[in-house]
């Protein structure tokens, strides 16, 4: 799932309609800790995921928790701005359990801000 749309403001972003002319009724959060938060970059399991931050400035690495207290979230383990300590990260965190999801990982640009910018995030 990648971010193709930023709604300045809200708590919330609407996908935009698909290709085909159907129109997705998921919403998403703009809060990190969300399950559906908008900016996922790639599910590497159910308890790991790449994330962009709100500003574009960093990619984080973040671990699924299933609290009582308040639901299930997701933590930042690792927070970086580079594609090549992004995938370190990951081996040393153990995440990366497949060659796919370290193909994922490398077809991101170089930086984080090249990839905000590919999404369209403003600077």
């Amino acid at each position: 799932m990648k971010h193709s749309q930023i709604m300045p403001n809200v708590g919330t972003a609407t996908v935009p309609p698909a290709i085909d002319g159907c129109r997705s009724t998921q919403t998403y959060s703009r809060r990190e800790r969300d399950g559906n938060y908008w900016g996922v970059i790639v599910v590497l399991s159910d308890r790991w995921r790449v994330i962009i931050d709100e500003q574009g400035d960093q990619f984080i690495v973040q671990k699924h928790y299933a609290e009582s207290l308040h639901g299930d979230v997701w933590r930042g383990q690792s927070y970086l701005t580079t594609k090549d300590s992004l995938i370190k990260a990951c081996v040393r965190l153990g995440c990366l359990s497949g060659s796919n999801q370290w193909l994922l990982l490398d077809a991101l640009p170089s930086t984080v801000r090249e990839y905000a910018a590919q999404i369209g995030l403003p600077r």
